[in-house]
């Protein structure tokens, strides 16, 4: 066997794992993206146990009346699916319609929730 014979299967031995890992990406993302799929005033929550940042928005959205689904990236497949498909990194990420807010951006996330009609006034405008 040539030496260059030897180097192009190393070559689609290293490129291999990095196609199926590229492919796998895009197939979660085409499968699970919430963007697609929910409803227009539908709140959700992607969060973790341990989130503090979670638990406000959480007691808040509850106080308000809010109602939503809280997906724990931590514990759930699916909400790990989605989470991935969005293309963020960290909770909170809350997702109302179609519209997402990264992070626990007070000001982000009020006029989100009050253009879906939710009226939501338990941060004070320091915690932004």
């Amino acid at each position: 066997m040539s030496l260059q014979t030897r180097l192009r299967i190393g070559l689609y031995a290293l490129l291999a794992p990095v196609a199926l890992i590229l492919a796998t990406d895009r197939l979660v993302v085409w499968r699970f993206n919430p963007l697609d799929s929910n409803p227009p005033k539908a709140v959700v929550l992607y969060s973790a146990a341990w989130c503090g940042l979670c638990a406000q928005i959480r007691t808040c959205l509850k106080a308000s009346g809010v109602a939503f689904e809280e997906r724990d990236v931590e514990k759930a497949v699916r909400a790990s699916a989605g989470w991935w498909a969005l293309r963020v990194r960290g909770v909170p990420a809350t997702l109302v319609g179609s519209e997402l807010v990264y992070g626990f951006d007070t000001r982000e996330l009020t006029s989100t929730l009050d253009s879906a009609g939710f009226r939501v006034t338990c941060w004070n405008s320091s915690s932004s």
